[in-house]
């Protein structure tokens, strides 16, 4: 299995550690055999200490080599305990990470402390950041929405619809929608673009407009095919696109506000008058049975995913400004607004605490599935790479105590005798 650079870079300093402790057995081992050739009251001191050194570095030798393989090879018991158990090493590895770090109550704690919230405020508010956070939010919804399968979605909502006007009636929803949208006025800018396209579509088709007013007129009686010429229609249609583009520049036009009150009563008509909530019920699902209003719907969805899509790319357009705007203004009300900081610190710490109970298992899963996967080799060269470089402190450690060990008894030894 070929190493990552980091796994490189580890495997070097591992090598590095255990060329520094095998150098320090090594010196003393020839300590010890100099000292043998010596003589002098001193010389059994320095042998103590060199061969207890010895003795000190072999053993943490042997037990570090025994965690990740056979040491020289041979099969003593009890040793090579990485590729023997690993299974079971990552299976309790995940299970020690749930449940004493991944649970609701260190990860909320986490949050507070760390001051997730008001730290990832004051960034956003940084020049720049929030335009590039827009940017990338735009894109990967751009992209998301690319994905999306209109025939599925329109065909989703279809069977949505038909579910859940079984057990209500959407006569009263749609009115409480329309009461908001005309108590705010969030209807005005349809309503412009309604007006605009109508007065538009009058002037450009008045001709082929006509023959249909006609045929409107004659089938009205033969006194009104004699008294209402072709003339009087295009005068007709002249005036109300004349009277659609005064409404459209005048928001206080009457004819605007007796339109504004037309949709306030069938507004009321919508959530207080039955018969008009029955009427409305019926009409929804003879839309959803009639093939031609499912391909206006689809064709309605196929545009509006198109614009939306459109709208996202386009890095100068408005939606995206009103993106940034957004995360700027997000991220004021958060470093200001205490209470609203606190909602949604509820907020947050209610989804993580929600995904901590329902999905930290997974961890487990994962890490016990991921290390499944290496084989025994592997498993111990990737943990050996992690912490062998630690572990040589302890052939290190275990020399050097060896040494002051075998000083202290020879010395002891020696007043006693």
């Amino acid at each position: 299995m070929p190493l990552l650079d980091q796994d490189a870079a580890s495997l070097s300093r591992l090598r590095r550690m255990k060329a520094i402790a095998t150098g320090l057995l090594v010196a003393s081992a020839v300590v010890y055999g100099v000292s043998l050739q010596l003589s002098g009251a001193w010389v059994g001191y320095v042998t103590a200490a060199s061969e207890a050194a010895m003795v000190g570095g072999l053993a943490d030798w042997f037990a570090v080599t025994a965690l990740f393989r056979r040491p020289l090879g041979l099969p003593i018991p009890h040793t090579g305990l990485v590729p023997r158990k690993k299974d079971e090493i990552a299976l309790k590895l995940g299970e020690f990470v749930t449940g004493h770090f991944l649970t609701r109550e260190v990860v909320v704690e986490q949050l507070h402390e760390a001051q997730f919230l008001q730290r990832t405020a004051a960034r956003l508010r940084e020049p720049g950041i929030a335009d590039r956070l827009a940017r990338e939010v735009a894109f990967n919804a751009s992209t998301l929405l690319g994905t999306l399968d209109e025939e599925a979605l329109v065909a989703s909502v279809v069977e949505l619809v038909r579910r859940d006007q079984a057990r209500r009636s959407y006569a009263p929803v749609l009115g409480k929608a329309l009461a908001r949208a005309t108590e705010g006025g969030a209807h005005r800018p349809l309503l412009d673009v309604v007006l605009s396209r109508g007065k538009t579509h009058l002037r450009a088709h008045r001709e082929a407009l006509l023959p249909q007013l006609r045929e409107f007129v004659d089938d009205r009686g033969w006194l009104a095919a004699l008294l209402v010429s072709d003339r009087r229609l295009r005068n007709v249609l002249v005036d109300l696109a004349t009277l659609l583009e005064e409404m459209e520049r005048n928001p206080r036009h009457r004819v605007r506000l007796w339109l504004e009150g037309l949709l306030r009563d069938i507004a009321r008509a919508l959530q207080e008058d039955r018969q008009v909530a029955a009427r409305v019920d019926q009409a929804v699902l003879q839309l959803l049975d009639d093939p031609a209003a499912l391909a206006q719907l689809h064709d309605l969805v196929t545009d509006a995913l198109g614009s939306v899509r459109e709208s996202l790319r386009d890095v100068d357009g408005e939606l995206q400004q009103r993106l940034s705007a957004l995360v700027l203004d997000l991220a004021a009300r958060l470093v200001e607004d205490v209470e609203f900081r606190q909602r949604v610190e509820g907020l947050a710490e209610s989804v993580v605490g929600h995904a901590v109970d329902n999905y930290g298992d997974e961890l487990t899963s994962l890490i016990r599935t991921q290390v499944a996967r290496w084989d025994a080799t592997s498993a111990a060269r990737r943990i050996e790479l992690a912490v062998g470089r630690d572990l040589q402190f302890i052939r290190l450690n275990g020399t050097a105590v060896g040494a002051l060990a075998g000083l202290a008894i020879y010395a002891v030894t020696r007043l006693l005798s």
